[in-house]
């Protein structure tokens, strides 16, 4: 894997990646139609991560596998991931497979866990790596993902796709805000990315 990478190539030794099975994740991820649901959003995702959770496999694997099918046209990218990693699911480290595709399609809607539970809070922790660039302290990060949202949308016009990113964004960051996950810093890092975006 890429030096520039170091979080991916670590998240790929520790599942112990087959070499087939990397190569597939690198691939799919380098697509040309792919300007954020990149290998950079793979490892700025893993950064995020606590090593320390019990399901920290888990979410590695969620990361990795979350996005391998990604086409903009289409609706069911996440069931279509789900569905590469089942797989190869038996070829990775072991995982409970089960929590795993829970955590992939949880990535679809974003939409918080409100149970206490072990697995509960993995799914919480992977869905705020996921949307943790929302807060991005650098706003060069902050524009390069927007930029690349819009570019992989670029077959949409301008005024449809900001009436869909500004109701997309909106609701996004009004969930996360009454979700209670952010602290202080990420909440005002928030609200400043996404005002900056919509104006």
């Amino acid at each position: 894997m890429s030096p520039a990478h170091p979080a991916l190539s670590e998240a790929m030794e520790r599942l112990d990646v087959p070499e087939l099975i990397g190569a597939t994740i690198a691939e799919r991820h380098s697509e040309p139609h792919r300007h954020y649901h990149t290998l950079r959003h793979i490892d700025l995702m893993l950064r995020e991560l606590p090593a320390d959770d019990p399901f920290s496999r888990e979410m590695v694997a969620a990361t990795l596998f979350h996005d391998i099918v990604y086409d903009p046209t289409r609706s069911d990218n996440e069931d279509q991931s789900l569905a590469l990693f089942l797989s190869v699911a038996d070829q990775l480290a072991p995982l409970d497979t089960a929590l795993v595709a829970e955590m992939i399609l949880a990535t679809k809607s974003h939409h918080f866990r409100g149970g206490i539970s072990t697995q509960d809070l993995a799914i919480n922790r992977l869905l705020k790596a996921d949307l943790s660039i929302l807060w991005h302290p650098d706003p060069q990060v902050y524009a390069w993902y927007a930029q690349g949202v819009r570019q992989e949308y670029a077959f949409v016009p301008d005024a449809q796709f900001h009436e869909a990113r500004t109701r997309i964004l909106t609701t996004l960051r009004d969930d996360l805000l009454a979700s209670g996950q952010l602290p202080a810093n990420e909440t005002e890092a928030l609200k400043r990315n996404v005002a900056s975006e919509l104006a």
